[in-house]
């Protein structure tokens, strides 16, 4: 039996998924790693603590393998993991320092500053997208004014996926997916050097490492990691991709028009076309086949509303019975609207806002308890509307995955409210799904993407909307869209009054308008989205 390995390298998990040519998950392992805050905003982890960590859950995986009776064999290994950070190396191979991660802000003055003097807006213009703080060239501007010495070291600027692809092969390469925002030319999908002149770092230009389509096989497991993996020497390592457009591919999201959403701790969506769209609340990446892209817009709303309510106003109700109850009310939860913006950091798309917050609107003696807890899973469906309407286009389908989808209330009202088919995939791992199809059509197990994932990515459970209850999440997502837009400014006082009394004259800030630009707001914090493993992370 041949078998492809999916590696999904997680900020927080590492997870490996061994997957036959029908799509069953025949080995699985996964392991925590940690994040090193050695300031607030800040975030890191030490290079090769994150390649022992992956090795070993690597040998778990083929140790599964090679326990069974029907003589597994491992025909390539595929590659997702978390994106952008700044992972460098030196001639030797060796990490220069730790990885500054995705979800590190220490670089926000600086994008501040780029807003300010027009640099951000060329950069948009080239790659297609606003880079965010997390990203490689803002962290190589950083490095570049406050650790000098260790930017001089560095050879070679790599993500995640890219360290692990090296350290299993020692090639060095990164792929389009990766390298989109900031790095290419939005015409050409080909490296811009121009991007470095705009930032004062033309000389750093040679950092980037050789560009790769997801699908590339780009070396062979060395002796080295062969030892270090329990993988054969010389089995076939596929580039693969970051795991935003593994996850959409791995949940069957893959031809032009195939939108992709994942519910969990936060909001994702993302829709495959053609070419870059031209919305400034989303990020695009090029996927390096056929012209195609994806492009996504993340939101802060998430199952951790249905955790609150079902704590606080269910009394503790299972999340069974919190969906009974959710039932026994009617579509619209007669005129009740839940903004679930239950974060304390507020939102960051389809809108950005630090201050937004949740909140029951419309709220009359006749509501009860049934009303309170369906308004809740409408205002997360709702969200989710919202973020599919600032996409490019208007997705044929959405493959929906994470924890919420263990909800069939969830998953139909997702289909009501953005009037589109919503099919969730049995198999739970979209990202490491995707790596492992990658991988396939890398070593031509399949002639395509295509093929690989109607293969791999598992029985779909379908649910079309339902045309008794779209129109009425047509009206109530008006009033949705009106009530988070002119709730700004309360959201901006109450900000105010949250602080202590002492300082709530002397820090007022002026009234803020919205944005509704993608990645990060002034006070510079910046929050994407995270791999979701449960009902509520």
């Amino acid at each position: 039996m041949n078998v492809f390995l999916g590696i999904d390298a997680g900020t927080r998990n590492v997870k490996v998924v061994a997957y036959d040519r029908e799509g069953n998950a025949v080995a699985t392992a996964s392991a925590s790693q940690s994040v090193v805050t050695p300031e607030p905003g800040r975030a890191e982890q030490e290079m090769d603590a994150v390649w022992s960590v992956t090795a070993e859950t690597i040998r778990t995986a083929v140790d599964e393998l090679e326990a069974r009776e029907d003589d597994a064999e491992i025909e390539a290994v595929g590659l997702t993991g978390q994106g952008d950070g700044c992972w460098l190396i030196d001639a030797d191979g060796e990490p220069v320092r730790n990885a500054v991660l995705w979800s590190d802000s220490r670089a926000a003055p600086i994008v501040e500053d780029w807003a300010r003097d027009g640099t951000l807006e060329t950069l948009a213009e080239t790659c297609g997208s606003r880079p965010y703080p997390g990203m490689s060239l803002p962290l190589l501007r950083w490095l570049a004014d406050e650790e000098p010495a260790a930017l001089e070291r560095a050879t070679t600027a790599f993500s995640c996926t890219d360290w692990l692809a090296y350290s299993l092969t020692g090639e060095r390469g990164t792929d389009t997916t990766e390298a989109t925002v900031p790095l290419l030319d939005r015409e050409t999908t080909a490296f811009e050097p121009a991007v470095f002149e705009a930032v004062g770092l033309p000389e750093r230009a040679s950092l980037l490492p050789e560009l790769r389509a997801l699908t590339d096989v780009v070396g062979t497991v060395t002796e080295t990691a062969a030892d270090e993996t329990g993988l054969p020497a010389g089995t076939p390592v596929v580039a693969g991709a970051i795991d935003v457009a593994a996850s959409a591919v791995g949940s069957g999201a893959v031809r032009p028009g195939d939108g992709a959403a994942s519910i969990g701790t936060s909001l994702f969506t993302q829709v495959i076309g053609d070419g870059p769209g031209a919305e400034p609340t989303a990020i695009g990446m090029a996927l390096g086949i056929d012209d195609r892209w994806t492009t996504a817009i993340g939101s802060n709303a998430g199952t951790r509303t249905l955790e609150w309510v079902r704590s606080e106003i269910a009394d503790g109700a299972s999340f069974d019975d919190l969906e009974e109850l959710a039932r026994s009310a009617p579509a619209g939860s007669d005129g009740l609207l839940y903004l679930p913006y239950l974060s304390e950091t507020g939102e960051r798309g389809p809108f950005t806002d630090p201050d937004a917050r949740a909140g029951f609107l419309g709220l009359s003696p006749a509501h009860g308890t049934a009303h309170l807890v369906r308004s809740a899973y409408e205002g997360l469906a709702l969200a989710l509307r919202d973020c599919v309407d600032h996409l490019p286009a208007d997705p044929d389908r959405i493959a929906l995955s994470g924890g919420g989808t263990r909800s069939s209330l969830l998953c139909q009202l997702v289909a009501d409210c953005t009037g589109t088919e919503i099919v969730v995939p049995t198999n739970d791992e979209p990202g490491a799904t995707g790596a492992a199809a990658f991988a396939a059509v890398g070593v031509g197990a399949y002639p395509d993407l295509e093929a690989a994932t109607d293969a791999l990515a598992g029985d779909r459970t379908r649910y079309a909307p339902r045309s008794s209850t779209v129109g009425t999440y047509d009206e109530l997502y008006v009033a949705y869209r009106d009530a988070r837009t002119d709730m700004a400014p309360i959201w901006d006082s109450q900000a105010a009054f949250r602080l202590p009394r002492a300082r709530r004259g002397r820090n007022r800030r002026p009234t803020r308008t919205r944005s509704e630009s993608h990645g990060f707001h002034l006070t510079g914090e910046f929050l994407c989205v995270s791999s979701v493993t449960s009902l509520t992370a």
